[in-house]
């Protein structure tokens, strides 16, 4: 009976000492580090919004089993333990190709056209596409569009924009001709098998464009790497060659001193383009230089 009391004892001891740790034991100095998308408090509220999720010993069994609580965009969250009171919290946000509007929702999708989450708002930074026509989504599976050669088309087009950092509010399909929208420019792209080289060009171009608030239209429907890329300008119905030579320090903007054109206005040269047919496009007032 003795040995009874003293085991009972010893249990009644080691429950009263993780009862205490685990009441009295907390997280207080909490950091994170990476993720673009949430601010750090969204992501702390997200990640410690269980009822116990401040107690140490609670948090560190939870993380440990992977159970972080994340929200739509974030991958993951790895916990990092600084001591047994502070954590460091580094976040790995998932990859944002663009989005679809669909009855007043903007929904996002990731690289593999997987259906992310729905906003009513859209996001600063990703491309909404418009002009397809889809079937069912549901959230976490690949939406569906009527046109599979279309996915692979927006599918290309993402990873192309983002990898070539090429600035894109909209991307627009009529048929399978493609159009983008960057700030005030319209670009013509058409219907081709590959974009590669467009999105390597315009990546540079677009930036001088936003840069100088240059509004206007460009078609590189029959443009091959080396080409110089026109931008017709819609306020003065006059077209300028736009230097897409990504060594070249020039700002875009106008050359008023230039008076050689034979229609009196200036020639946006470009030193490093291949001569063609369009080569030779004159502006009036605003031609266009990177």
């Amino acid at each position: 009976m003795r040995h009874v009391k003293i085991i009972g004892g010893l249990i009644l001891g080691l429950f009263l000492i993780t009862a205490g740790v685990f009441w009295f034991l907390r997280i207080t100095d909490i950091k994170v580090e990476g993720g673009e998308i949430y601010s750090d408090q969204e992501i702390i509220s997200s990640a410690m919004s269980d009822k116990y999720a401040y107690h140490t010993l609670y948090f560190l069994a939870k993380s440990k089993l992977g159970h972080i609580s994340c929200l739509p965009f974030v991958q993951e969250i790895d916990v990092e333990w600084k001591s047994p009171s502070g954590i460091v919290l580094h976040v790995y946000d998932k990859t944002i190709s663009g989005c679809v509007k669909y009855m007043g929702q903007y929904i996002y999708f990731d690289k593999d056209g997987v259906v992310l989450q729905s906003m009513t708002e859209p996001m600063d930074g990703v491309p909404v596409v418009t002009g397809i026509k889809f079937g069912k989504f549901t959230l976490n599976e690949a939406f569906e569009v009527k046109d599979d050669s279309l996915f692979e088309t927006i599918m290309n087009l993402s990873r192309l924009i983002k990898h070539y950092k090429v600035q894109v509010d909209q991307v627009k399909f009529e048929g399978k001709n493609v159009t983008l929208y960057s700030g005030q420019v319209e670009v013509y792209l058409g219907q081709k098998d590959f974009y590669d080289d467009d999105m390597a060009a315009l990546a540079s171009v677009l930036k001088k464009t936003n840069k100088k608030g240059l509004a206007g239209t460009i078609n590189m429907e029959n443009f091959n790497s080396g080409d110089r890329i026109i931008l017709k300008t819609t306020d003065t119905d006059s077209s300028g060659a736009v230097d897409n030579n990504t060594g070249s320090g020039d700002e875009a903007g106008s050359d008023p001193s230039s008076d050689d054109s034979s229609t009196g206005g200036s020639e946006a040269e470009n030193d490093t383009a291949s001569g063609d047919g369009t080569a030779d496009a004159t502006a009036t007032d605003q031609p266009a230089e990177q």
